[in-house]
């Protein structure tokens, strides 16, 4: 069973015809679509449910995996497998190896590689089949087992990435977009395997810091929409309402203050647009308000204009 959610996109082929590093050129997918899917059966792990683009790209995020699973797909490939919480395990080759809650194991043929979870509840995927590599991903030997720190600002990049794909945070329309993004992702992984102790340029970003980047997104993708709520944005990110009003809090403002400030700041920015020439009240439903009372109302306390005064503002620039 499954149920289509937000429209994400699909990929594309450099334009040199250069086959970027860690992936060789194929022939474009379909767009793609993120998707809920039900049933072990179809899953990693023997999941209970996992989000994942249809067409494929290779990234998953699966919810509820049995405690074992052996990777038994038709073909070899290539997996990077991170559980958000818990430890997670993998016997191949004689050899074991685990890692604990957001740091990840990269498993290099993993046909018949054999996974244990404990107190995992997600466990996100990328997985690329062995004939698609190339460079230094090509270069890894069979059963090939490495832990990733989660500090690795390389595996940072690509889970921030892929998460942002899963949600339809990143949007991509075409065929050709959808290839290039599955060619980031192993551009991505690529840099992991060549430079496994990569050091940050800066401090690394909190837990928190990163939790209310991927909220705040969520938000500006969404902002649009009035029926944009703490719940609904609670149900994609799968966390609670009060987590949320939490960790805005920690960062000094609420939720709905955020959103608010942020239309305000969206209908400000297409006022003084001098190529947006439709009325007030269109641009305020186009950010979001409902009620165009409000929209005048909070617009004057934040600005000290109001929406009219800010396009006159606008024309009179203009004549300079």
């Amino acid at each position: 069973m499954t149920k289509r959610t937000d429209p994400v996109g699909a990929a594309a082929l450099q334009a040199d015809g250069a086959a970027p590093m860690g992936v060789r050129q194929v022939e474009p997918v379909g767009g793609a679509l993120p998707q809920t899917i039900a049933g072990p059966g179809a899953l990693p792990f023997r999941g209970r449910t996992a989000i994942r683009l249809e067409p494929d790209l290779g990234i998953a995020s699966v919810f509820g995996p049995s405690r074992t699973w052996r990777d038994d797909a038709p073909t070899d490939r290539l997996l990077l497998v991170r559980p958000a919480v818990g430890r997670l395990q993998v016997t191949q080759g004689g050899r074991t190896l685990a890692c604990c809650s957001r740091d990840a194991l990269l498993v290099a043929a993993s046909r018949s590689a054999v996974f244990a979870a404990t107190a995992v509840e997600r466990i996100d995927v990328l997985a690329i089949e062995r004939s698609r590599l190339a460079g230094p991903l090509a270069a890894l030997e069979t059963g090939f087992l490495r832990r990733i720190g989660r500090d690795h600002p390389g595996l940072q990049t690509l889970t921030a990435y892929a998460a942002g794909l899963l949600r339809g945070l990143i949007p991509i329309a075409t065929s050709g977009l959808a290839e290039l993004a599955r060619a980031h992702l192993a551009e991505l992984l690529a840099c992991i395997v060549r430079e496994p102790d990569l050091p940050a340029n800066g401090p690394v970003p909190s837990r928190r810091d990163q939790r209310i980047q991927a909220l705040k997104a969520e938000v500006e993708q969404r902002l649009g929409s009035p029926d944009l709520s703490l719940d609904t944005v609670a149900q994609t990110q799968r966390i609670s309402s009060r987590q949320i009003q939490a960790m805005f809090q920690a960062a000094g403002e609420t939720f709905s203050g955020f959103v608010l400030a942020r239309r305000l700041d969206r209908a400000m920015q297409r006022l003084t647009d001098g190529g947006d020439a439709r009325p007030v009240s269109a641009i305020a439903f186009d950010v979001g308000f409902s009620d165009l009372s409000y929209f005048n109302r909070t617009f004057r306390r934040r600005f000290d204009l109001t929406p009219s005064q800010a396009r006159q503002l606008l024309r009179r620039t203009d004549r300079f």
